[in-house]
């Protein structure tokens, strides 16, 4: 038991200086720096340097009990920051992935669905002189840069990933969300590790907003603390989309895959691979339908 709780704190430790401290300190780090220079002497290097031999040459800094006091309030202000920012990276998730605001979920929508009748004026047009498939395939590509499903959300990665529920709905008519669960329990551990993976990278992502919004803020009183924070955004955008598409890939994938063992498990026959009538049969068992 001792053993295990000594591996147990050291990967809590681990983790915790991971997720909270590390990150944090070099946003306090410009925060002090900030608050010391300002804007207008936002490269004077020296003046820091001259502010901390200062501090430095301050008789109370020269003991350990007030060093160590230092160090612990640095690293508690840091981790208060790590929890902050994690608390905000889910109200940025729950943002980023929501239907409102709804004006514009109709623009994307108008947006999709006049791409749509494009595609399908070329996919015609196509199939009657046996020409223009180059152009259709363009069009197609188009349509699904909008979105891969109608739109429901007001942005591209909200819609990226509720359009794995509505695709797996239109061909396999399975309600995921009921699914999901139990999929996830007959799935191997190296397929749950790929797409535990993702998630976490996606987290991460939303996680990488807050920290951008933390420097934004510093860019008050620092303005190239707002430089890192724009450039702190946009990495946090590329990354979350890499981060969303391969999620809702790997999602997509895992229902195709491994679909039909799920059938197999719940006592529904499926001789071939999964089809409408199959997922339906499914659907009715989890939601526990009469």
């Amino acid at each position: 038991m001792t053993k295990f709780l000594e591996a147990l704190g050291g990967k809590l430790a681990e983790r915790w200086l991971t997720l909270l401290v590390l990150p944090s300190l070099p946003l306090t780090a410009a925060a002090a720096a900030g608050l010391v220079l300002g804007h207008r002497h936002w490269h004077d290097v020296g003046r820091l340097i001259d502010r901390l031999n200062h501090l430095a040459s301050e008789p109370a800094f020269r003991t350990t009990s007030v060093l160590v006091l230092v160090l612990a309030g640095v690293l508690v202000a840091s981790a208060g920051l790590g929890l902050a920012a994690s608390a905000l990276g889910v109200v940025v998730e729950r943002l980023w992935l929501a239907d409102r605001p709804r004006w514009s979920v109709r623009r994307r929508r108008r947006r999709w669905d006049a791409a749509e009748e494009k595609f399908t004026a070329a996919l015609l047009a196509a199939a009657r002189g046996g020409e223009g498939t180059a152009r259709a395939q363009e069009l197609n590509a188009r349509r699904n840069r909008i979105s891969v499903a109608p739109p429901t959300r007001a942005f591209w990665l909200g819609d990226r990933i509720a359009a794995v529920d509505a695709r797996v709905w239109s061909i396999y008519r399975l309600d995921l969300g009921s699914a999901w669960p139990r999929l996830w329990l007959a799935l191997p551990s190296d397929v749950r590790a790929e797409v535990t993976t993702a998630r976490t990278a996606l987290t991460a992502a939303f996680r990488l907003v807050a920290w951008a919004v933390g420097y934004l803020l510093v860019g008050v009183v620092w303005w190239p603390s707002a430089v890192v924070g724009l450039a702190t955004a946009a990495t946090a955008w590329y990354r979350a989309r890499v981060a969303g598409e391969a999620f809702a890939e790997l999602t997509e994938s895992v229902v195709d895959l491994y679909g039909r063992q799920l059938a197999e498990l719940l006592g529904v026959e499926c001789e071939g691979p999964l089809t409408a009538e199959v997922g339906e049969r499914i659907t009715s068992a989890l939601r526990k339908d009469s």
